[in-house]
């Protein structure tokens, strides 16, 4: 898994892992397409509303969240990033074209559309329950369980593992376009059979990432990596 990762990554959660608890959650290819549409208008509101409220913050804040994630997966942030800067000049530009009351009103709203799109047509109609416990249950177990935060996994986060599950998902989606275009396919494999996992231990009842758990539910076996 060497070619996954960078040797500085500071986690204690690889990122092998960490895509796949995120995958188990968003596994439907129309909530995939839907969250690779939507997600680009998130993270462009998100720095308009940034550069209209707190200007001097946002370059700052977006080299230190690419350095971040680079950390977990460079590769992957080298094509995100191409993506940041562009919309970094955007916002910057419709800063400087447009009032800041409209601008700001305007961000909201797309920022409220795209979060809709995500959760309820997304999440809502397209991702099919998971089995956890032996009951189906919505996907929004994911945030009620803190899952999103590195909370309850059955394994101890640090706090670059707090930080990296909690913004995994620029990482997720640009991986889901790597992966189409036929790219790191050693990552797409591993993280498969991740999920696979993930999803078997929250159907017999254990935390997402308790390998030890599932083990003795399995009568010894070790989960595939």
């Amino acid at each position: 898994m060497g070619s996954c990762t960078m040797n500085v990554f500071p986690g204690r959660i690889s990122l092998v892992r960490h895509l796949g608890l995120y995958n188990a959650f968003h596994q439907h290819r129309g909530n995939q397409l839907v969250h690779t549409l939507a997600s680009p208008f998130v993270y462009l509101s998100a720095l308009v509303l940034l550069q209209v409220l707190l200007p001097a913050v946002l370059i700052p804040f977006v080299v230190t969240s690419l350095v971040l994630l680079s950390l977990a997966d460079w590769r992957a942030t080298l094509v995100y990033g191409l993506g940041v800067i562009a919309a970094c000049v955007v916002a910057i530009a419709l800063s400087h074209a447009v009032a800041a009351m409209p601008l700001l009103l305007g961000a909201l709203l797309v920022q409220t559309l795209a979060w809709t799109a995500l959760i309820f047509l997304g999440h809502g109609v397209y991702e099919r329950p998971v089995i956890v416990d032996g009951r189906p249950v919505s996907t929004g177990v994911y945030f009620h369980r803190g899952y999103n935060r590195a909370r309850n996994l059955g394994v101890a986060p640090n706090a670059f593992d707090v930080f990296l599950q909690f913004s995994i998902a620029p990482l997720a989606h640009t991986n889901d376009l790597l992966f189409s275009l036929g790219l790191r396919k050693d990552l797409h494999e591993a993280m498969t059979a991740e999920r696979t996992s993930v999803l078997e231990r929250l159907r017999v009842g254990c935390p997402p990432l308790a390998e030890d758990e599932l083990a003795m539910e399995d009568g010894g076996a070790q989960p595939a990596h």
